[in-house]
């Protein structure tokens, strides 16, 4: 019995060091297990501008890049180190990594791919940040025009980036989005809500007018008129 317990023991250690080899061997699945993150401070914003128009790179849930004017939860980024020279870039709200595709097309993905998502790191002289894919060979950009770099040149406008503090509240990232609700037309005894002018109005009742007997006397069965004459009781 002590033997087999042994056992158990050893193929439990060797299990787990297995599993922590397959997990050191890709970058952290999410920006938020990252040892880096612990406060809104370590976030980055890559902007870029020209002379019209100037945007935050978004990396959002279903994979699609674009620019926001404003810094959002979605152009919140962590770039990592990936040896020298090379950066791993990830949204931190999507859980999305940065990559690249062979025409130079820029998306998100939950899946890491090393020749895909790594990308090489430049500063420039005027102290915009440049990042080339190593494997496609394409610039980083958020411009429509696809641009390769080539030694002396000067790069677009929309793949020159500066590297931006936070300034988005950290509680905003574990916010959950507003849900939209639909109210219930009985919820609604009092008709306070108004119909949509293209939705069905519901008639009221309309009460039958009251009727005199032979005698004179109001045909009132649910005692709602009070008589003034008669008393009460």
């Amino acid at each position: 019995m002590a033997r087999a317990s042994q056992c158990g023991f050893l193929e439990f250690v060797l299990l787990a060091m297995c599993s922590w080899e397959g997990i050191a061997a890709f970058p952290n699945a999410s920006p938020l297990l990252s040892p880096n993150w612990g406060n809104s401070d370590s976030l980055l914003h890559l902007y870029t501008s020209s002379s019209r128009n100037s945007f935050h790179l978004q990396i959002h849930s279903n994979g699609r890049v674009d620019g926001s004017p404003h810094q959002t939860v979605y152009s919140a980024l962590v770039i990592k180190s990936e040896g020298a020279g090379f950066v791993v870039i990830s949204g931190v709200k999507s859980g999305c990594y940065l990559c690249m595709n062979l025409n130079g097309d820029i998306f998100g993905s939950h899946y890491f791919s090393y020749e895909d998502c790594t990308f090489k790191h430049w500063t420039l002289e005027n102290g915009y940040d440049i990042y080339q894919s190593p494997k496609h060979h394409y610039l980083v950009s958020l411009g429509k025009a696809k641009q390769l770099l080539f030694p002396g040149m000067n790069p677009p406008p929309f793949s020159q980036f500066l590297s931006r503090q936070n300034e988005i509240p950290f509680v905003q990232f574990n916010t959950p989005e507003p849900r939209r609700f639909t109210r219930d037309a009985n919820a609604d005894p009092l008709r306070l809500i108004i119909p949509a002018p293209n939705s069905p109005i519901e008639k009221p009742s309309v009460q039958p007018p009251t009727r005199l007997s032979a005698e004179g006397i109001i045909n009132d069965p649910l005692r709602v008129i009070v008589n003034k004459n008669s008393p009460i009781g």
